[in-house]
Formats: C-alpha cells, sequence, structure tokens
C-alpha cells in the first residue's frame, strides 16, 4: 500500500539486497487492496501509514478480515510514535521507518517465519479439535453401542423362543387349520424383530464376522441387479470399476449390506430421481489423511457411493452414524442404516468418509485394506460330509430357561439324545457323570458361573473327540479363546431358525 512508486520501487531494492526475488503489486485504495488480496496469495503486505485516500489502519482491517495470518508491515515517514503504538495493537506486526529501510529486510524475514509459526499452531489447534470432537463422538457411540447389544442380547434370547416354537408349531399344523395364520404372522413379526437386533448388534461392533477375501469388484457387479430393483426407474445407476479384481479380507454378506444400506439412503435422498454413482479405485492414505480417518496409513481399496440428492446440512452431517437418528417420518426408517454401516466398516478396520452440502447431493468414501492374497475358490463340501449323525449325545448348557427348553425339544425331535442344564457347573457335572460319550456340547457363551469357553475346556479333557457349538446373542470373540474365535463355524448368533440349528449340528458332528 503505496501512493508514492519511487518509495515503493526503494522498499523493492531494499528487499532485493536481502536476498528477496520479489514478484509485488502496488495499490492505494481500499477497492484495489481488496482485489489484490483476493486475487493471488501474498506473503507480506507492506502499507505507507499516510496515504491520500487511505491509511494504514484501514489497510489492516481489509488485510485482517482476508487473513489473520498474513504479515502487516507498516512502512512511512510519517508515522509517530503514539500512531505507531496503535497500529501495532491493532494488530500490525512491525513499523519501519522509511529513512531507516536497513531495518525491512529482517523485519519481513522475522514476520514471514513468525506468520508461518501462527499457521501452524493454527492447524495444530484444528486438529486437536476435529481429534477431541471426535474422540467425544466415539465415546458416545462406544457408551450407546454396550446399550444397544445388551439390548440386543436379551431381546435376541426371546426371538429365539418366540421363533423356534413358532416354526415347531408349524411344523406340527396342518395349513388349512385355523391357527396355522396365527402362528405365521409371530413368526413373521419375530423375523422382522430379528433384523433390528441385527442392526443393534452391527452398530455395537458385537457382531461375529466371517471374513474372506473377497474381490470388490466382483461383488459390486454381482449386485447390480438388486441395486437396480431398490432405486427403482427414476434414478439412473452409474458402475464405475476397474477391470482388475482388488482384495479385500471382509464377511462378504456385511458388505453386501454396507453396500445396500447406502444405495437405499442415496434413493431416498432422490425423490424426483437423480444419478446413483458406485465406484470403486485403490487409494493411498498418507499419515495425514490416514490420521483424520482414525486408521494406519497405507493401501486401501476405496468404494465410493454418491447421489445427486438434497444433501445435508452440518448438523444433519454431525449426527448421521448415530443410532435412531433419521430425517424420514415417522414409521420410515428405524435411524439405524448408517449407523449399521458404520459398525460394520469399523468392525472390518475400515474407515469412511462423507462429502455432502444441501442441494448438492452426497459422496460416502468407505476405504478397506487392501489384502495381499487372493480370493480363495469355494469350499465345495459332499453330501457325506454334512450327513446326519444318529443318536448321537449333545450336552446343552443354557441358562435362560425358556431358551434351553426350545432347544432340548428340538434336538430330541431331530433325533438325538439331549442332557439339558441350566448353568456351567451343571454341565460339567453332567459331563463327568455321563455313560455315553458326548459327542457335541452346545453351549451359551456367558453363563453365572462357567462360561462356555470354560466349560468347553474342562469336557474336553474327557471327551476329546467332543465337537462344539457356542450360542450367544451378542459376539463372542471378547470370550471365545483364540483357536476358536477364528473359526466362525462354532458359533451361532441368537435368534436362529430350527432349520439352522440343524444344519449346524449336522455340520459340526460331521467335522
Amino acid at each position: 500500500m503505496e501512493d508514492s512508486p519511487d518509495d515503493a520501487e526503494l522498499a523493492t531494492l531494499e528487499l532485493a539486497r536481502h536476498g528477496y526475488r520479489c514478484e509485488s503489486g502496488l495499490v492505494e485504495t481500499r477497492h484495489a487492496l481488496l482485489a489484490a488480496l483476493t486475487s493471488q496469495s501474498w506473503d507480506v503486505v507492506l502499507s505507507d501509514h499516510s496515504m491520500r485516500q487511505f491509511t494504514s489502519l484501514d489497510a489492516l482491517r481489509v488485510t485482517r478480515q482476508h487473513d489473520p495470518d498474513l504479515p502487516f508491515i507498516i512502512v512511512s515517514g510519517t508515522i509517530g510514535e503514539d500512531a505507531a503504538v496503535d497500529a501495532m495493537r491493532a494488530g500490525a506486526q512491525d513499523y519501519v521507518l522509511k529513512h531507516n529501510l536497513r531495518r525491512l529486510g529482517p523485519a519481513v524475514e522475522r514476520e514471514m517465519r513468525e506468520a508461518e509459526n501462527r499457521r501452524q499452531q493454527r492447524r495444530t489447534q484444528e486438529a486437536l479439535l476435529a481429534s477431541e470432537h471426535r474422540l467425544r463422538h466415539a465415546q458416545k457411540i462406544e457408551a450407546v453401542g454396550r446399550l444397544a447389544g445388551g439390548i440386543a442380547h436379551d431381546f435376541n434370547n426371546l426371538l429365539t423362543v418366540i421363533m423356534g416354537f413358532a416354526e415347531l408349531l408349524l411344523e406340527q399344523l396342518p395349513r388349512d387349520h385355523g391357527a396355522f395364520r396365527d402362528a405365521s404372522e409371530i413368526q413373521v413379526a419375530a423375523q422382522r424383530a430379528t433384523r433390528l437386533t441385527k442392526q443393534l448388534v452391527a452398530f455395537s461392533r458385537q457382531q461375529v464376522l466371517e471374513p474372506r477375501v473377497v474381490d470388490l469388484v466382483a461383488a459390486i457387479l454381482a449386485m447390480e441387479a438388486m441395486v437396480t430393483r431398490l432405486i427403482g426407474e427414476e434414478v439412473r445407476c452409474q458402475l464405475s470399476l476397474p477391470d482388475e479384481p482388488h482384495f479385500v479380507l471382509i464377511d462378504p454378506g456385511q458388505f453386501e449390506q454396507v453396500i445396500l444400506n447406502l444405495v437405499i439412503n442415496a434413493r431416498d435422498a432422490m425423490p424426483m430421481g437423480g444419478t446413483l454413482q458406485v465406484g470403486l479405485q485403490r487409494a493411498g492414505l498418507d499419515l495425514t489423511r490416514a490420521t483424520a480417518l482414525d486408521v494406519p496409513p497405507g493401501e486401501y481399496v476405496e468404494v465410493r457411493v454418491a447421489d445427486t440428492g438434497t444433501g445435508m446440512t452440518t448438523e444433519t452431517l454431525d449426527q448421521i452414524f448415530e443410532p435412531f437418528f433419521t430425517t424420514k417420518p415417522t414409521g420410515r426408517g428405524t435411524g439405524l442404516g448408517l449407523s449399521t454401516v458404520f459398525g460394520v466398516v469399523r468392525q472390518s478396520r475400515g474407515a469412511i468418509d462423507v462429502t455432502t452440502a444441501p442441494g448438492a447431493g452426497s459422496t460416502f468414501q468407505i476405504y478397506f485394506p487392501v489384502s495381499r492374497e487372493q480370493a480363495a475358490d469355494p469350499e465345495v463340501r459332499t453330501v457325506t460330509e454334512v450327513a446326519a449323525v444318529p443318536g448321537s449325545t449333545i450336552l446343552l448348557a443354557e441358562d435362560e430357561e425358556s431358551v434351553r427348553v426350545f432347544l432340548q425339544t428340538a434336538l430330541e425331535r431331530g433325533g438325538h439324545r439331549v442332557i439339558a442344564t441350566g448353568s456351567g457347573t451343571e454341565a460339567v457335572d453332567a459331563a463327568r457323570a455321563a455313560r455315553v460319550p458326548i459327542d457335541l456340547l452346545i453351549a451359551d457363551v456367558v453363563m453365572p458361573g462357567l462360561s462356555g469357553p470354560e466349560v468347553a475346556a474342562e469336557i474336553a479333557t474327557l471327551f476329546p473327540a467332543m465337537r462344539v457349538i457356542f450360542l450367544s446373542g451378542y459376539s463372542a470373540h471378547s470370550a471365545l479363546p483364540e483357536h476358536l474365535s477364528a473359526d466362525p463355524s462354532a458359533f451361532l448368533q441368537k435368534p436362529f431358525a430350527v432349520d439352522t440349528l440343524m444344519a449346524k449340528v449336522r455340520e459340526r458332528l460331521a467335522g
């Protein structure tokens, strides 16, 4: 800011003498200053104090509104001590008298260094605030997740009984019987409740995953027809997928749920139609980006689901992954879709990020760690391998009486001998008193006294050939020994249908 071209040239020459190669601009009005500040980035502003149309304090206010960290140095031949003090209090970094320009070079060097320090401190503070926000959010989600997991566990015990006995009742009733329809309605309602509790378990990251190396390109292509049916004719679907496979270690069923939930969310955001884009690519996350996403740096597969819908405000964006939060009308959604997505992604060691604005649509970016292994061929199992083992002796350990009664009924109808016990201690005592070998132990993971894994360890010394099935309403990974937690076939999550139970029993006995 200078109304004397000669003085401006002197300042430039003095900076050149100190080794600065200057790319400068000369302005002398408020409008010109504002235009210059917005036209490009500057390292420093030098301002005369008193000009025909402007003062240094006017220039300082404009500069600070544009960039609070940009160094501002007054270079004047007329500024007095009182005015200089006022300018420094207002935010000027320094002042240099025109008859003593030798100070200009060192002043510019010092203030540019200090400005970078201020910017770095500001970035650090912003990163710290963002980290604190993520921590508070994570703690809130974790607390609600524990509550949701506990609720799901209790409800899954109840639903196991409701679904199980409804199914047993339907097997005994002819289709034309009046009670058949009633029992069918009970079964349908229980199945709907089961889907809800599964979402709770997924959100709380307490589900048992069955991860496999999956080619996500092939997985998305296999879902194309389903996605097209879901979004309807008003929404156009565009896939952007690479030709080569991209392998990730993930539960394929849960990955499908992630995509479907995002697709449904995108469809609902485009009531008047629009475009849904599903893309996939490799993405390298450096330390800065990985830290922001709370994952280790490295190579990831990025899955992108974008829509041209209504978008979201900042307030909505801050809450979308919270359970039971929904912007849909009452009765149109549970508010668990995106929280389920968040839980599955985090449990799969991935991360999710969202870019959105009102009226500008939304883009969800999901990152899964790249797997160096390739997908194995599907396991081929013969009929002989899963054939029923007649007359097997099953030791049942379940502390919930209603669940125990259902399991005993179903297993005995399947032709098995059942020793039913209500605790881990009772199960161990029954095994020691057994007069025939125990072929299979079915035990709840969490019971008073001895847990399911502890019961299995005790009885394994008596019957080394015994197989085990663990039951639970939520994930047993934290309670199972390592060699069993790595074997999902040893686990059956409540609630389950009678057919599922019997198939699991046949599979474990044949193994």
